[in-house]
């Protein structure tokens, strides 16, 4: 894949998750008002224990990225075609048997952690939770297709839309039938996402047919292999945001899962729109393994430093504005969204750290550490939850997840320095020392200003005030970074290449 074609998928990934980020501020503030933070917390633990499901999706949906980029590289379309229907059909077999198989089990779950008076309420959402989780389920295999086939662009442009849609839904169904009304919404979005995703899909493919109907044995060995290991990276995964969920329901209550679930969701976009364009790098080393592998270390390296140079400024804005976010999402400084919040950054920013490791070996199929890294992050969190919760409540279960989410991922990057002999010097480019000592400055005299402040000083104001000042501060050695410089000509470059096919 040529640089410019990296840096339009990238930057459509970045622009994808602007967009998706204005539309869920937009949507968790109608929803507060509309049908509450408690109302909000069930839906997100339904959404949670629902996911138990991922066992029966094979990790199929990152074979199809992985396949289908190597068999197109090589021009065999034909088998490009058999990836995706055999990997469309087996998911959307084994997760419907699955899915009616474990609505019980479900059921049973959610009876240990939701308090006997919203029961009847969850309950009677998880039935169209199920469906949900099933049209995404299928959707996310052609989605892949398309990162596979380097169109990412095309399938940001649907993902988008798909969000738009589901907000004006929730706009035009909540305040008439409520949860319900949101539970109804999803389902139209992920069936749009299941029936646009084909469609356009099919048109960067011509040998796909009407309906998915084409499975071979021969096929679904070849990505289940691979798919396998992405399979335990699911299943630990279930002790990620649903273990975290439970244990916060239970040590805090349902409000405090709502306040994480918007905490989480606004850090988890500001991740996305870091590693969004990170991401890329699949399909892409993927293709320069099959034709110049020598090539994969330049751009790791790349990789690295300009992750760090976007991440480490990223951050450290989401922990200041902190206080000013809960006042307009929320309405006012709600301590819990603001303590949730700054745990998660610092756990994300180091788990964010080992994106170009993560996605390296996926590109490269070398998925041990990948793994061994899930096992890793899931048994802290359970151990950590368990035992913080105990003793501090919901802010100890949110601090296990950060600590657990940090070390855990620190494996990765460990092990892929190890593997290849990159000295650790290359993480972080000399060039970015003013960034770091400016930034990490900010984030203390944050937590200091706002220990120590004057009692009649508004929270957020004083976190609009330091945001500003940071801003001013970091603006010039961004500005003067070589890493500023090569994203400028990327988009030159690309821009060029652009004019030239049309």
């Amino acid at each position: 894949m040529s640089k410019p074609r990296i840096f339009l998928n990238a930057a459509s990934s970045v622009g994808y998750i602007v967009a998706v980020s204005v539309i869920l501020f937009i949507l968790y503030r109608y929803l507060l008002l509309t049908i509450g933070i408690e109302q909000l917390g069930i839906w997100s633990l339904v959404l949670a224990a629902t996911s138990i499901t991922q066992i029966a999706n094979f990790g199929l949906s990152g074979s199809v990225v992985k396949y289908v980029a190597k068999y197109a590289a090589m021009e065999r379309f034909e088998e490009v075609s058999v990836i995706i229907q055999t990997a469309a059909l087996t998911v959307a077999g084994f997760i419907g048997i699955v899915l009616l198989a474990g609505y019980p089990l479900t059921r049973w779950i959610l009876r240990l952690v939701i308090p006997q008076s919203s029961l009847s309420l969850a309950l009677g959402i998880l039935p169209f939770a199920f469906v949900t989780f099933w049209f995404m389920a299928i959707s996310s295999v052609f989605l892949a297709g398309l990162d596979g086939l380097q169109k990412i662009f095309i399938k940001n442009v649907l993902l988008v839309g798909g969000s738009t849609l589901y907000l004006l839904l929730c706009v035009a169904l909540a305040p008439r039938y409520g949860i319900k009304g949101v539970a109804l919404a999803r389902i139209v979005q992920d069936l749009t996402f299941l029936l646009f995703g084909w469609v356009l899909l099919k048109t960067k493919l011509h040998g796909l047919p009407m309906v998915p109907h084409r499975w071979t044995l021969s096929t679904f060995k070849e990505i289940i292999v691979y798919g396998l290991n992405f399979q335990v990276i699911s299943l630990m995964s279930l002790c990620y945001d649903p273990l975290t969920k439970a244990l916060l329901s239970k040590f805090g209550g349902l409000s405090s899962v709502g306040y994480y679930e918007m905490a989480s969701r606004l850090i988890q976009q500001l991740r996305s729109l870091i590693v969004s364009a990170n991401q890329v790098l699949v399909p892409a080393i993927a293709d320069l393994q099959e034709r110049l592998p020598d090539r994969i270390r330049t751009v790791y390296r790349t990789s690295c430093h300009l992750i760090y140079y976007l991440a480490l400024p990223m951050y450290s804005m989401s922990i200041l504005s902190l206080p000013l976010v809960s006042r307009i999402w929320i309405g006012r400084v709600e301590r819990g969204f603001v303590l949730f919040g700054v745990l998660l950054s610092v756990g994300w920013f180091f788990n964010t750290l080992n994106g170009p490791a993560y996605f390296a070996n996926l590109g490269m199929g070398e998925l041990k550490w990948n793994v061994i890294s899930h096992v890793a992050i899931a048994l802290f969190n359970l151990a950590l939850g368990l035992w913080l919760g105990r003793s501090f409540g919901g802010i100890g279960v949110i601090g296990g997840w950060a600590v657990a989410l940090a070390a855990g991922s620190s494996l990765i990057l460990l092990s892929y320095h190890f593997r290849h002999r990159i000295p650790f010097g290359e993480l972080i480019p000399p060039s970015s020392g003013a960034l770091t000592g400016i930034s990490i400055i900010a984030i203390l005299a944050f937590f200091f200003i706002m220990r120590f402040r004057v009692p009649s000083k508004d929270p957020a104001f004083l976190s609009a005030l330091i945001l500003v000042v940071f801003f001013g501060a970091i603006l010039i050695p961004l500005w003067r970074n070589p890493m500023r410089r090569r994203l400028a000509s990327w988009i030159v470059d690309d821009m060029a290449a652009t004019r030239q096919e049309t």
